[in-house]
């Protein structure tokens, strides 16, 4: 018997067509493997052995064209991309200008927006436009896809209160909460701070970016330790294709998670993600 896979969190490109600035040789960030992934990407490269089954997949924006994101919504209907997709709308925006964003981002695939908020940029949460901008998304059923350190206690309180004030939006924090082994122990203990808001979900990815010299028992520490604070209904994992090929094929990917042996398995790399990111219509 096959395993199901609905991967949430990949990433395709037309490298040719659209911007991608930070995916050239002149923009940060400047990883040495970069040069791997300058080229093409599209569903066909989703290669799998007869032990899984891929069913889904949700594309994330890459910054095809971050001025005009509708762009790189139309770019991947024109390929047939059946799945579902996140695009870019700054999250910190007047609301005015955040609605108008929104209306313009109007399309079949678009199930979610995501404005990446690291470093420095994590201040950004805390601008009092983002409450409004997050009730916005609760009216049109988008998902939240929030990436930011979860270690910082600051952002995740001001996350905390997002998630009580909009219990109907569905929060998805991307790459494990960027958790490393140095930031570790806080991030397991502001966990916990969102472990009572049942709309805030954390999707285990970027393993290769946010510690590059992983293996296989600490994703397994990182991934159960995010069950145990959000249960297994809550956490998803994903492959963040193309970036995992700097460290192994899309195959190895679900293969090293199958060998980490975790409970309620098929939620984790199936049933969640299919719940939260399946297009409805």
């Amino acid at each position: 018997m096959t395993q199901r896979i609905f991967d949430p969190h990949v990433h395709f490109f037309a490298y040719a067509h659209g911007d991608y600035h930070w995916l050239k040789r002149e923009g940060a960030p400047f990883w040495p493997q970069k040069k791997r992934i300058q080229r093409d990407f599209s569903v066909a490269d989703l290669q799998l052995g007869a032990d899984f089954t891929l069913l889904g997949v949700t594309h994330v924006e890459a910054g095809f064209d971050n001025l005009h994101p509708i762009q790189e919504l139309h770019w991947l209907q024109s390929q047939h991309f059946s799945g579902s997709a996140i695009s870019f709308a700054q999250l910190d925006l007047p609301s005015e200008e955040f609605a108008a964003a929104l209306t313009e981002l109007t399309h079949p695939l678009l199930r979610g927006i995501r404005d990446i908020t690291e470093g420095a940029d994590g201040k950004r949460l805390l601008a009092a436009s983002v409450r409004d901008n997050l009730a916005l998304l609760q009216r049109h059923g988008l998902l939240w896809e929030a990436q930011f350190d979860v270690s910082d206690t600051r952002l995740t309180q001001a996350l905390v209160e997002y998630a009580q004030n909009f219990s109907e939006l569905s929060i998805v924090i991307n790459h494990a909460g960027l958790v490393t082994r140095d930031n570790f122990a806080q991030w397991q203990n502001n966990l916990l701070l969102l472990a009572p808001y049942p709309n805030v979900h954390l999707k285990c990815s970027g393993w290769e970016i946010i510690q590059p010299d992983f293996d296989i028992a600490w994703q397994k520490q990182v991934i159960e330790s995010a069950i145990t604070s959000f249960s297994s209904a809550r956490v998803m994992l994903a492959s963040n294709f193309p970036l995992c090929l700097f460290a192994c094929s899309y195959e190895e990917v679900w293969q090293g998670y199958t060998q980490l042996q975790l409970p309620d398995f098929d939620a984790l790399v199936f049933a969640n993600a299919q719940r939260l990111y399946k297009l409805t219509s």
